[in-house]
Protein backbone atom coordinates (compact mmCIF):
# COMPACT_ATOMS: atom_id res chain seq x y z
CA UNK A 1 0.00 0.00 0.00
CA UNK A 2 1.01 3.59 -0.89
CA UNK A 3 2.51 5.23 1.83
CA UNK A 4 1.13 9.04 2.65
CA UNK A 5 3.46 12.12 2.63
CA UNK A 6 3.42 12.09 6.48
CA UNK A 7 4.11 8.59 6.18
CA UNK A 8 7.10 9.24 3.77
CA UNK A 9 8.90 11.83 6.26
CA UNK A 10 8.29 9.19 9.48
CA UNK A 11 10.09 6.77 6.97
CA UNK A 12 13.04 8.97 5.97
CA UNK A 13 13.57 9.48 9.95
CA UNK A 14 13.30 5.32 10.59
CA UNK A 15 16.11 5.36 8.88
CA UNK A 16 17.91 7.74 9.02
CA UNK A 17 17.80 6.86 13.45
CA UNK A 18 17.66 10.32 14.38
CA UNK A 19 15.13 12.01 16.90
CA UNK A 20 13.61 15.35 15.70
CA UNK A 21 16.22 17.38 17.83
CA UNK A 22 18.76 16.39 15.28
CA UNK A 23 16.64 16.20 12.15
CA UNK A 24 13.67 18.08 12.12
CA UNK A 25 10.44 17.14 10.21
CA UNK A 26 11.47 20.54 8.04
CA UNK A 27 14.80 19.28 6.87
CA UNK A 28 13.31 15.85 5.90
CA UNK A 29 10.46 16.83 3.89
CA UNK A 30 13.20 19.80 2.13
CA UNK A 31 15.47 16.50 1.57
CA UNK A 32 12.59 15.00 0.15
CA UNK A 33 11.98 17.91 -2.06
CA UNK A 34 15.68 18.11 -3.48
CA UNK A 35 15.76 14.21 -4.30
CA UNK A 36 12.93 14.52 -6.64
CA UNK A 37 13.96 17.65 -8.10
CA UNK A 38 17.41 15.29 -9.18
CA UNK A 39 15.68 12.36 -9.78
CA UNK A 40 13.85 14.27 -12.85
CA UNK A 41 17.25 15.43 -14.21
CA UNK A 42 17.85 11.48 -15.05
CA UNK A 43 14.47 9.65 -15.30
CA UNK A 44 13.36 9.55 -18.67
CA UNK A 45 10.48 6.80 -18.65
CA UNK A 46 7.25 6.31 -20.07
CA UNK A 47 5.74 7.27 -16.60
CA UNK A 48 6.89 11.17 -16.89
CA UNK A 49 5.27 11.63 -20.52
CA UNK A 50 2.28 13.52 -21.24
CA UNK A 51 1.46 15.48 -23.90
CA UNK A 52 0.15 19.20 -24.33
CA UNK A 53 -2.26 20.51 -26.99
CA UNK A 54 -2.26 23.96 -28.95
CA UNK A 55 -5.44 25.05 -30.15
CA UNK A 56 -5.93 26.53 -33.79
CA UNK A 57 -7.24 29.98 -32.76
CA UNK A 58 -4.22 29.91 -30.55
CA UNK A 59 -1.56 29.11 -33.25
CA UNK A 60 -3.04 31.63 -35.66
CA UNK A 61 -2.78 34.04 -33.09
CA UNK A 62 0.69 32.90 -32.53
CA UNK A 63 2.05 32.89 -36.09
CA UNK A 64 3.74 35.53 -37.70
CA UNK A 65 3.71 35.40 -41.48
CA UNK A 66 7.02 35.01 -43.69
CA UNK A 67 8.11 38.08 -45.83
CA UNK A 68 9.70 36.18 -48.62
CA UNK A 69 13.36 36.20 -47.73
CA UNK A 70 12.91 34.68 -44.01
CA UNK A 71 9.91 31.87 -43.36
CA UNK A 72 6.73 32.42 -41.55
CA UNK A 73 7.19 31.35 -37.47
CA UNK A 74 4.55 30.49 -34.60
CA UNK A 75 6.20 30.73 -31.31
CA UNK A 76 4.37 29.11 -28.24
CA UNK A 77 4.79 29.41 -24.12
CA UNK A 78 6.76 26.12 -23.26
CA UNK A 79 4.68 24.02 -20.61
CA UNK A 80 5.83 24.87 -17.06
CA UNK A 81 6.33 21.23 -16.00
CA UNK A 82 8.90 20.50 -19.35
CA UNK A 83 12.19 18.51 -18.89
CA UNK A 84 12.81 17.79 -22.15
CA UNK A 85 10.89 17.24 -25.47
CA UNK A 86 10.36 14.08 -27.38
CA UNK A 87 8.29 15.39 -30.28
CA UNK A 88 6.39 18.28 -32.01
CA UNK A 89 4.20 17.64 -34.23
CA UNK A 90 1.20 19.06 -36.23
CA UNK A 91 -1.80 17.12 -36.32
CA UNK A 92 -5.95 17.61 -38.05
CA UNK A 93 -9.11 17.16 -36.52
CA UNK A 94 -8.78 13.16 -36.84
CA UNK A 95 -5.22 13.14 -35.00
CA UNK A 96 -3.17 12.62 -38.25
CA UNK A 97 -0.25 13.59 -38.82
CA UNK A 98 0.17 16.97 -40.88
CA UNK A 99 4.28 17.63 -40.25
CA UNK A 100 6.79 16.91 -37.46
CA UNK A 101 8.42 19.30 -36.60
CA UNK A 102 11.89 16.89 -37.30
CA UNK A 103 14.92 19.27 -36.48
CA UNK A 104 16.21 21.09 -33.50
CA UNK A 105 18.58 24.16 -34.58
CA UNK A 106 20.18 26.69 -32.15
CA UNK A 107 19.06 30.26 -32.06
CA UNK A 108 21.29 31.93 -34.05
CA UNK A 109 20.75 29.25 -36.83
CA UNK A 110 17.11 29.57 -37.03
CA UNK A 111 16.82 33.40 -37.20
CA UNK A 112 19.98 33.46 -39.93
CA UNK A 113 17.74 33.01 -43.25
CA UNK A 114 21.38 31.93 -44.29
CA UNK A 115 21.65 29.49 -42.01
CA UNK A 116 21.70 26.05 -42.94
CA UNK A 117 18.52 23.79 -42.32
CA UNK A 118 18.61 20.02 -43.45
CA UNK A 119 14.66 19.65 -42.69
CA UNK A 120 11.23 21.08 -44.04
CA UNK A 121 10.17 21.54 -40.61
CA UNK A 122 12.14 22.86 -37.76
CA UNK A 123 12.09 24.70 -34.05
CA UNK A 124 14.62 26.09 -31.79
CA UNK A 125 13.93 27.67 -27.89
CA UNK A 126 14.08 31.23 -26.91
CA UNK A 127 13.73 31.39 -23.01
CA UNK A 128 10.87 29.92 -22.36
CA UNK A 129 9.16 29.83 -25.55
CA UNK A 130 9.54 27.33 -28.50
CA UNK A 131 9.51 28.88 -32.06
CA UNK A 132 8.45 26.81 -35.12
CA UNK A 133 8.96 27.25 -38.48
CA UNK A 134 7.38 27.03 -41.25
CA UNK A 135 4.18 28.78 -38.62
CA UNK A 136 1.11 27.04 -38.04
CA UNK A 137 -0.52 25.99 -41.33
CA UNK A 138 1.81 27.58 -43.75
CA UNK A 139 4.19 26.50 -46.40
CA UNK A 140 5.00 22.89 -45.51
CA UNK A 141 1.72 21.34 -44.06
CA UNK A 142 0.03 18.42 -45.48
CA UNK A 143 -3.86 18.43 -45.41
CA UNK A 144 -5.95 21.09 -43.47
CA UNK A 145 -3.88 20.84 -39.87
CA UNK A 146 -5.89 22.05 -36.68
CA UNK A 147 -3.56 21.57 -33.60
CA UNK A 148 -0.11 21.81 -32.90
CA UNK A 149 1.11 18.73 -30.13
CA UNK A 150 3.87 18.60 -27.87
CA UNK A 151 4.97 15.72 -26.42
CA UNK A 152 7.73 15.63 -23.37
CA UNK A 153 8.85 14.81 -20.57
CA UNK A 154 7.42 16.47 -17.46
CA UNK A 155 7.58 16.90 -13.69
CA UNK A 156 5.52 15.82 -11.07
CA UNK A 157 3.63 17.85 -8.84
CA UNK A 158 4.95 18.43 -5.61
CA UNK A 159 4.82 15.11 -3.62
CA UNK A 160 2.35 16.48 -1.09
CA UNK A 161 0.11 17.60 -3.68
CA UNK A 162 -3.59 17.83 -2.85
CA UNK A 163 -6.76 17.63 -5.58
CA UNK A 164 -8.03 20.87 -6.57
CA UNK A 165 -11.62 21.32 -5.07
CA UNK A 166 -13.68 20.67 -8.03
CA UNK A 167 -16.98 18.99 -9.21
CA UNK A 168 -15.16 16.18 -11.57
CA UNK A 169 -12.73 15.93 -8.17
CA UNK A 170 -16.07 15.59 -6.06
CA UNK A 171 -17.70 13.15 -8.32
CA UNK A 172 -14.80 11.35 -8.72
CA UNK A 173 -14.28 10.72 -4.56
CA UNK A 174 -11.18 12.72 -4.54
CA UNK A 175 -12.62 15.36 -2.22
CA UNK A 176 -13.11 15.04 1.88
CA UNK A 177 -15.45 17.07 3.89
CA UNK A 178 -13.74 20.14 5.86
CA UNK A 179 -14.53 23.05 7.76
CA UNK A 180 -14.59 26.62 6.39
CA UNK A 181 -10.93 27.94 7.30
CA UNK A 182 -9.46 24.94 7.39
CA UNK A 183 -6.02 25.32 5.66
CA UNK A 184 -6.64 24.39 1.87
CA UNK A 185 -10.52 24.53 2.79
CA UNK A 186 -12.78 25.42 -0.64
CA UNK A 187 -16.54 25.26 -0.96
CA UNK A 188 -19.04 24.08 -3.41
CA UNK A 189 -22.90 24.17 -3.14
CA UNK A 190 -24.19 20.39 -2.89
CA UNK A 191 -27.91 19.37 -3.57
CA UNK A 192 -29.35 16.54 -1.89
CA UNK A 193 -27.28 14.09 0.23
CA UNK A 194 -25.64 10.35 0.66
CA UNK A 195 -24.97 8.84 -3.48
CA UNK A 196 -27.79 11.49 -4.61
CA UNK A 197 -25.65 14.12 -3.91
CA UNK A 198 -25.09 16.96 -7.09
CA UNK A 199 -22.13 19.26 -6.40
CA UNK A 200 -21.96 22.45 -8.15
CA UNK A 201 -19.28 25.12 -8.59
CA UNK A 202 -21.27 28.05 -7.69
CA UNK A 203 -24.59 28.86 -6.31
CA UNK A 204 -25.28 30.32 -9.93
CA UNK A 205 -24.74 27.12 -11.12
CA UNK A 206 -27.40 25.75 -9.12
CA UNK A 207 -30.98 25.04 -11.43
CA UNK A 208 -33.58 26.60 -10.43
CA UNK A 209 -36.04 25.47 -7.93
CA UNK A 210 -32.91 23.18 -6.41
CA UNK A 211 -32.08 23.65 -2.50
CA UNK A 212 -28.41 23.50 -2.34
CA UNK A 213 -25.73 23.94 0.93
CA UNK A 214 -22.49 25.63 0.79
CA UNK A 215 -20.01 22.32 2.45
CA UNK A 216 -16.42 22.73 2.72
CA UNK A 217 -13.86 20.30 1.31
CA UNK A 218 -10.21 19.85 0.82
CA UNK A 219 -8.37 17.61 -1.38
CA UNK A 220 -7.09 14.44 -1.00
CA UNK A 221 -3.53 13.87 -1.05
CA UNK A 222 -2.97 13.14 -5.41
CA UNK A 223 -1.73 10.32 -6.37
CA UNK A 224 2.38 10.37 -6.99
CA UNK A 225 4.07 8.17 -9.27
CA UNK A 226 7.51 9.03 -7.46
CA UNK A 227 6.19 8.62 -4.19
CA UNK A 228 3.70 6.06 -4.65
CA UNK A 229 5.38 3.75 -7.10
CA UNK A 230 8.94 4.43 -6.67
CA UNK A 231 9.20 5.24 -2.70
CA UNK A 232 12.50 3.97 -2.81
CA UNK A 233 13.82 6.67 -5.28
CA UNK A 234 12.27 9.09 -2.54
CA UNK A 235 13.93 7.50 0.41
CA UNK A 236 17.41 7.24 -0.81
CA UNK A 237 17.74 10.22 -2.54
CA UNK A 238 16.43 12.20 0.66
CA UNK A 239 18.48 10.24 2.88
CA UNK A 240 21.37 11.27 0.78
CA UNK A 241 20.66 14.74 1.09
CA UNK A 242 19.75 14.59 4.65
CA UNK A 243 23.19 12.74 5.83
CA UNK A 244 24.68 15.81 3.81
CA UNK A 245 22.77 17.91 6.27
CA UNK A 246 24.32 15.99 9.12
CA UNK A 247 27.64 16.51 7.46
CA UNK A 248 27.79 12.36 7.91
CA UNK A 249 29.94 12.30 4.41
CA UNK A 250 29.79 8.73 4.09
CA UNK A 251 26.36 7.64 4.88
CA UNK A 252 25.99 10.23 2.33
CA UNK A 253 27.76 8.87 -0.46
CA UNK A 254 26.22 5.12 0.34
CA UNK A 255 22.62 6.49 0.04
CA UNK A 256 23.35 8.40 -3.47
CA UNK A 257 24.52 5.73 -5.07
CA UNK A 258 21.09 4.19 -3.78
CA UNK A 259 19.58 6.56 -5.08
CA UNK A 260 21.12 7.15 -8.68
CA UNK A 261 21.31 3.04 -9.16
CA UNK A 262 17.68 2.96 -9.04
CA UNK A 263 16.87 5.75 -11.39
CA UNK A 264 19.64 3.66 -13.75
CA UNK A 265 17.68 0.80 -13.19
CA UNK A 266 14.27 2.16 -13.80
CA UNK A 267 15.88 3.44 -16.94
CA UNK A 268 17.42 0.68 -18.18
CA UNK A 269 13.86 -1.30 -17.71
CA UNK A 270 12.22 0.96 -19.57
CA UNK A 271 14.56 1.80 -22.54
CA UNK A 272 14.57 -2.62 -22.61
CA UNK A 273 10.79 -2.36 -22.83
CA UNK A 274 10.62 0.18 -25.74
CA UNK A 275 13.18 -2.17 -27.34
CA UNK A 276 10.98 -4.91 -27.08
CA UNK A 277 9.06 -6.75 -29.94
CA UNK A 278 10.87 -5.82 -33.05
CA UNK A 279 13.50 -4.28 -34.70
CA UNK A 280 14.23 -0.46 -33.57
CA UNK A 281 15.34 2.16 -36.05
CA UNK A 282 16.75 5.45 -34.52
CA UNK A 283 17.96 8.45 -36.33
CA UNK A 284 20.07 10.99 -34.54
CA UNK A 285 20.71 14.52 -35.19
CA UNK A 286 23.17 16.38 -33.66
CA UNK A 287 22.14 19.70 -34.03
CA UNK A 288 25.04 21.56 -35.77
CA UNK A 289 26.62 20.91 -32.37
CA UNK A 290 29.29 18.14 -31.60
Amino acid sequence: MARTYSQMVDLVRDWANKDSEVLSDAIIKDGMRYAADKAYRKLRISALETTITYSSDALVAATTEGNGLVPSKTELAIPTDLIEFIQVREIDTSERTTRVFNEKTDLRTFNDAYGEKNSYAYWTRQGSNIILSPGFKKETSIGNPDKIEIHYYRRLPALNAKYDISVANYNAGFLESASQGDEGAESLWIVGSGDSAVAYATQADVPSGDTATETWFTGKEAYNWLRDDNERIVLFGALAETFAYLQDDDQAGKYLQLFNSEIQELNDEDNNRNASGGNVQIHFNGRGLI
